[in-house]
Formats: structure tokens, sequence, C-alpha cells
């Protein structure tokens, strides 16, 4: 046998050695759209379009990996350095090339099909996350774990969300109590949150009902809904700007709302950072602590997101 056959005998088996590790480095995930996106290895440039994925992202010590972000995305404050690209209708494809992420997060397909295909035509994976409930939360920082090879990383920030929301659970009493989620404020139409999304889950968890449980997902909604079923907390998310009434005292000083449970006893709450409460991320324990702080008086220090 000739020299140039053994060494490329020798080249042969030396490659096959090979495969096993390089296919333990490979990662497949099914996306929250069902979709299949197979890696040869774990990401390290990636660019999350919606500040959800960017806070998963940073739990999971994945910040650095970050090459772009979202206009939205704003937490923690360490990432607002990074490039800003245009997101939902606004999204453009060139922009994101320009930052050669591996994969793209994004929240949902309304960035159209066209613009996916895009950017999977020029070699860039995107992947779907899209959560509505904690059961989706904890999907998606899984997926995201498992994309950038950060499986315990993932893991231990679903272990740290439980074990709050365990521990929440085990000192509530339900007194049947209701509140009601006003996501958007009266001045730009009612909206609340209704079966099936985190923050009726959140008060569950709270040992509350949410006044609107009987209508699915987020809903828009009339005052005269609210003030029919008589809340006895009310929570809103609105953000104060420096400018007009804050949104607590807007809504006690509502026409129509003198009478009700929630603004005759001041049960009226506004969190201190409500995008905590308003995105599905690992902050929700955050603001699961805040929400019974609120409801049972219980002053305390919230613990910061894994």
């Amino acid at each position: 046998m000739s020299r140039k056959i053994v060494s490329l005998l020798l080249a042969a088996l030396l490659l096959i050695g090979c495969l096993p590790a390089l296919a333990e480095e490979a990662v497949t995930v099914v996306d929250m759209h069902d979709r299949e996106i197979t890696l040869t290895e774990p990401v390290t440039r990636i660019v999350a379009m919606q500040p959800s994925d960017c806070e998963i992202l940073c739990a999971i010590g994945c910040e650095d990996a970050l090459v772009g972000i979202g206009q939205y995305c704003d937490y923690p404050a360490s990432i607002t350095s990074l490039p800003v690209v245009q997101s939902g209708a606004e999204t453009n494809v060139e922009e994101i090339l320009a930052l050669e992420p591996q994969v793209v997060l994004m929240n949902d397909m309304s960035q159209s099909e066209e613009q996916v295909k895009q950017l999977e035509e020029n070699g860039v994976k995107v992947v779907v996350s899209k959560a509505t409930d904690i059961e989706g939360v904890y999907y998606a920082i899984r997926m995201i774990g498992a994309l950038m090879g950060k499986q315990d990383a993932a893991e231990a920030v679903v272990a740290d969300m439980q074990a709050t929301f365990d521990d929440i659970r085990a000192k509530v009493q339900d007194e049947g109590k209701t509140v009601y989620f006003e996501v958007s404020p009266l001045q730009y139409g009612l909206w609340t949150a209704g079966k099936g999304t985190f923050m009726d889950e959140l008060a569950g968890i709270c040992g509350l009902t949410n006044a609107f449980d009987d209508v699915d997902d987020w809903a828009s909604i009339s005052e005269e809904q609210v003030i029919a079923r008589d809340p006895d907390y009310i929570v809103t998310i609105t953000m104060y700007f420096g400018e007009g009434p804050l949104p607590v005292d807007e809504i006690l000083a509502r026409e129509g709302w003198q009478d009700m449970k929630a603004v005759k006893n001041g049960q009226v709450f506004n969190a201190s950072d409500s995008n905590a409460l308003s995105r599905p991320g690992p902050r929700l324990k955050d603001a699961a602590v805040e929400l019974y702080n609120f409801v049972y008086g219980e002053a305390g220090e919230v613990a910061p997101a894994a």
C-alpha cells in the first residue's frame, strides 16, 4: 500500500473520529411557531427584536452575544449602547444583515414572511419567540438557552421563577377578591388581560381572581364593563413620563368610577417598573412579588431575576 493511500486512510479515520464531537455541537430547536431550526453550533452573534428576548438573553449570561436590539429593548440598561434596529412593520432587513448575526429572534411573523425569507436566504436563521402565558415564558427561556448552548443557565432561571411563584402561593389565602389589569389606559381605549395570559396567572398566584377571566387573551373592553365588575384591586401598567397626573391619580379621579371598591378603598396599583409586569420574561417573578406586597401590605425588597 502506497504512502499516499495510507495518509488518506489516516485522514479519513481522523475525520470520522471527529464526527461525534461535531454532532454534539449542533443545535436544533423548535420555535414558537413550530418551525424546526438547526445550527451547526451554539449562537455567538444574535439580534433580538423584542424586549423580553433581550431580557432572557441577559438573564442566562448571553449579553455579549447580542449584536443588535429592537427599538423598544431597554433592559438591562447596559444593552442600550448596542446598535438599534427597527422592528414590527418597519423592520429593515439590510439593517439587520449589516450586523452579521447568525440568528434573529423575532416575536412574531408580523415582520412579514417575505422579510423572514430574505433573512434566511442570506444565511440568517429566524427564530420566533412568542409567549403569552407563564408556561410559554419557560419554553422561550429554554429554547433561547438551547440556541446559545446555555441550557443549565436557562434551567436555573426557570427554577428561580418557579420557586418564587411557589413561595407566594404558599403564603396567600384565597379571599375571593378580584383584580382588573388595565393594559391600555382610558385615553387610548381600555384593554385588559384575560384568560390564558401571564397577568391572569399572576393574579391566581397571588390568590386573586381576574375580573375579566371570562375573556380570552388581551381584549378591548368598555368603562361600563369595568364598573359593572367592580374589582377589589386595579393594576395599571401605564408609564408616567413626567407630565399630567400620575396613572394612579388619573384612575382615582375618573368620572363614574368613584363608587367602585378599588377606587373607594384606594386599592389602585402602578408597578415600580411596568415593564416587569407587561413583558413575558424572567422579571415576571419580580412583578409577582410586587403584586403580592401590594395586596397583602407586606413591604419587602424584590429579588432580582436570575
